[in-house]
């Protein structure tokens, strides 16, 4: 089983159980299929954000990348136009993006999830992988931003 990092069970915290679990879950099923990679993890008002690319520069070269929302966790392949959907399963109309919505623990069982990872990491830049496991991912947490202080209301 994958370790997760403290900072993101911190940012999950606030999230139902089954939630945390689909996105920890679904964590797993990228990391096994996807490393070696860097992850770099952060939190949004509404949703906490895990992106999955080839080099450090993660947000300019993201392969795929998790958002865990309140009630589900989405798959996201940022170049998810070039894939091929025999099942039907990826959504979306934009010019690249395509998705898969993960509302329960069962769907992380599915075969086809993995059949698309490994197409968007064939078609990425991403290194040969070599007796790899899903330790072998380097991950950066950015830190929740700090409250900013409150003056005092002078009139």
């Amino acid at each position: 089983m994958v370790q997760s990092p403290a900072g993101l069970r911190e940012f999950l915290y606030r999230y139902e159980p089954t939630v945390q679990s689909i996105g920890l879950g679904l964590r797993t099923v990228v990391l096994e299929e996807m490393a070696p990679c860097f992850e770099y993890i952060f939190a949004m008002p509404s949703k906490v954000v895990l992106l999955y690319g080839s080099s450090e520069k993660v947000l300019a070269d993201c392969v795929c990348s998790i958002a865990i929302f309140r009630r589900h966790a989405t798959l996201m392949f940022h170049r998810g136009v070039d894939l091929s959907d025999p099942h039907h399963r990826l959504r979306g109309t934009g010019k690249a993006l395509r998705h898969i919505r993960v509302e329960h623990l069962q769907d992380l069982d599915r075969p086809e999830l993995r059949r698309y990872l490994r197409q968007a990491r064939r078609r990425s830049p991403l290194r040969s992988r070599r007796r790899t496991t899903p330790d072998d991912v380097i991950t950066r947490i950015k830190s929740a931003p700090a409250r900013r202080q409150e003056f005092p209301r002078l009139f």
